[in-house]
């Protein structure tokens, strides 16, 4: 495999004045006038082309003195680029050689997530020249691999990399606050706080990536909105107290009294496999109790639908592995309606059946009305009143009745003013979410 030395020569010396880690990029796309195919000496067919693309590179570079402004990145970052994306995606070097072809393949597989980065390794200052390079050397997507790389090892030293991030805060704040950013509320989930916003529950360490993923949307051309979908789940996990107060979802049963099952279909479900079981996770500053948690289809099935390979780059991305991640792809461009039935599977248990639910009591309009299994139950209707009671097991007090409804207002007649106000408040009580009431919705899901 060829490779490039990191002292490699060239006809201008000052291309290649840094030293670099041995990559195995494909060959370089050759200048307009150079040959191509070049002098092979144990692989080093490759480095002369890509040392002679950087040579006259340069040369552009110094002819117009020196310049790195933000219009010759233009076409590679701004919206124009992702308005363009199959354009450049269909982009072919203006050379036979193959080994530039496949380089060229490469960077725009890289771009679009499917493979390697063809410039991994490449110093700072090669690669801000193939990135500013507009004399047509190399092509667009070779030029914003080249920026993407370029990102990284900024990232790597300290400097200020994807300045786009800077912005992520104020996306943040205005996206989920409405500009304002307010305090972390506290769980638990209570009647006092259903209506609060539930991205007051997210903690700062939450919000602070939160905020770095809205800033690397952005700058990757993401529609927000794939950060807006995984944060209503991030919340809801918060404020129901990490997702205790929730209970799961495969509990269920259809109309019939059959128990119903809700998984992942098999690409998510491997996806979500390798989350859970990769290194990322170990690392990565999305809390692992909450990817757990939404990765299992008992709370995840129906939370982040479809979601799932998005939420993978994210854990990816700010992990300790993330200066390696290739960009996001242009399936990230538009949020699209999302078919649940393309993403979750439905399993029918026909093999069990709920034995038929008989009431005890029912209730017309003509009045209360006590069943057989009521009276086997102990059910009378009180002669006078006509409501329901039931008959209590002899006790000390032989022949006393409590009527169901009555139990607690016969108790007031005992109580004054001064008894109701010496007792202290409640404390709100947790409330309790079901999962499973979700899916009375959606019975009828046909796989």
């Amino acid at each position: 495999m060829n490779t490039i030395s990191p002292y490699t020569t060239s006809p201008h010396s000052r291309v290649a004045s840094h030293p670099v880690d041995e990559i195995t990029p494909p060959v370089a796309l050759p200048e307009a006038g150079e040959a191509d195919s070049s002098t092979s000496n144990n692989g080093a067919t490759t480095v002369s082309l890509l040392a002679g693309q950087l040579s006259a590179a340069a040369m552009r570079a110094e002819m117009r003195g020196g310049h790195t402004g933000a219009d010759l990145l233009a076409p590679i970052t701004d919206a124009k680029y992702f308005a363009h994306k199959a354009q450049h995606d269909a982009q072919i070097p203006t050379t036979d050689n193959p080994e530039h072809l496949a380089r060229a393949r490469q960077a725009t597989a890289f771009l679009n997530g499917t493979d390697s980065n063809p410039f991994k390794g490449l110093a700072r200052d090669q690669l801000s020249l193939i990135a500013h390079d507009d004399g047509g050397s190399f092509t667009i997507n070779e030029r914003r691999a080249a920026w993407q790389t370029l990102q990284s090892v900024d990232a790597s030293v300290g400097s200020s990399p994807e300045p786009e991030f800077a912005n992520g805060r104020k996306i943040m704040i205005s996206r989920l606050f409405g500009g304002r950013e307010p305090p972390v509320a506290l769980p638990p989930a209570t009647a006092y706080n259903e209506r609060q916003n539930r991205c007051e529950f997210l903690t700062l360490e939450d919000r602070a990536v939160i905020a770095d993923m809205y800033g690397y949307a952005q700058a990757e051309g993401v529609d927000l909105h794939f950060v807006d979908r995984l944060i209503t789940s991030y919340s809801t996990y918060r404020y129901y107290t990490d997702g205790s107060q929730m209970l799961g979802g495969n509990s269920g049963y259809d109309l019939d009294g059959h128990p119903v099952r809700y998984d992942f279909k098999p690409d998510d479900a491997a996806t979500a496999a390798g989350i859970l079981n990769g290194s990322a996770i170990n690392s990565t500053r999305i809390d692992p109790g909450f990817l757990r948690y939404i990765l299992n289809p008992d709370h995840g099935a129906f939370s982040n639908v479809g979601g799932i390979p998005f939420l993978k780059r994210m854990v990816n991305k700010f992990s300790d592995e993330g200066a390696d991640q290739p960009p996001l792809g242009s399936e990230f461009a538009v949020l699209n309606p999302v078919v649940i039935a393309d993403h979750i599977v439905k399993t029918t248990n026909m093999s069990i059946t709920l034995p038929p639910f008989n009431p005890v009591l029912v209730k017309t309009d003509d009045g209360w009305t006590v069943t057989e299994e009521g009276k086997a139950a102990g059910y009378v209707l009180d002669p006078a009143t006509g409501r329901p009671y039931k008959r209590e097991a002899p006790s000390t007090r032989q022949n006393e009745q409590y009527l169901i409804s009555d139990t607690l207002s016969s108790q007031a007649p005992n109580r004054t003013l001064l008894d109701a106000l010496a007792e202290p408040s409640d404390l709100p009580t947790p409330r309790w979410s079901l999962t499973g009431q979700l899916f009375t919705l959606l019975k009828n899901l046909k796989p």
